[in-house]
């Protein structure tokens, strides 16, 4: 494999110096579930874990849309040969970097914290750290997902993308050629369920 490939692979834009630095702080980290017929092709039918500060940039990867590649296949080394899972496209931000995503009871190098116990790697030194002592659980990377502070907000707001609470069992799920119908479902079920509690509120309020 030619060496420009493995460079191109840890790449590190500078922005995300900056991401690295946000993503340290208080944030809330989330799954945006594509809406059906989002007009961004980057998006559609698409489950983004993301994660943002209030006010800030946000960040985050697609996590339902494998590709037909591996790192054992990409970088045919010794190093690399126990990689054999597929690279996920992450999003259209810096694809031809390589980024993680992981559970780890704690990790000593730069990584953004999702939710407890989960991170994403973004800086080279931190991946290539994952990638000498890997987690039992941990998924690759190419590219990412970025909007500028009041972006999302603005695409939400225009009805671009359902919200459900993340976890990290749907970030690994083995199979997820129907995760977003899933989530798609799972979006609506609790959008019901708040519709339903706010009518029985007002319903118990409007008898006393």
């Amino acid at each position: 494999m030619k060496l420009s490939r493995r460079a191109a692979l840890f790449a590190l834009p500078l922005c995300f110096l900056a991401i690295a630095a946000y993503g340290q702080a208080s944030s809330r980290t989330i799954f945006l579930v594509a809406k059906p017929g989002i007009a961004d092709p980057n998006f559609q039918e698409t489950v983004v874990l993301v994660t943002q500060e209030e006010g800030a940039a946000a960040t985050g990867v697609i996590v339902n849309r494998p590709t037909d590649r591996s790192l054992a296949e990409l970088l045919p080394t010794e190093r690399f040969k126990s990689f054999t899972d597929p690279i996920f496209f992450g999003g259209p931000v810096a694809s031809q970097g390589l980024f993680a995503v992981f559970q780890a009871d704690k990790f000593a190098g730069a990584a953004v914290t999702l939710l407890p116990g989960l991170y994403l790697a973004i800086l080279p030194d931190s991946v290539d750290a994952l990638l000498g002592n890997p987690p039992p659980k941990i998924r690759f990377f190419a590219g990412y997902s970025g909007w500028a502070p009041g972006q999302l907000r603005g695409e939400i707001d225009r009805g671009d993308w359902l919200i459900v609470d993340a976890d990290a069992d749907t970030v690994f799920r083995k199979d997820t050629s129907k995760l977003w119908q899933d989530m798609v479902r799972r979006s609506r079920a609790l959008r019901a369920d708040a519709a339903s509690a706010v009518t029985l509120r007002a319903a118990t309020s409007s008898s006393r």
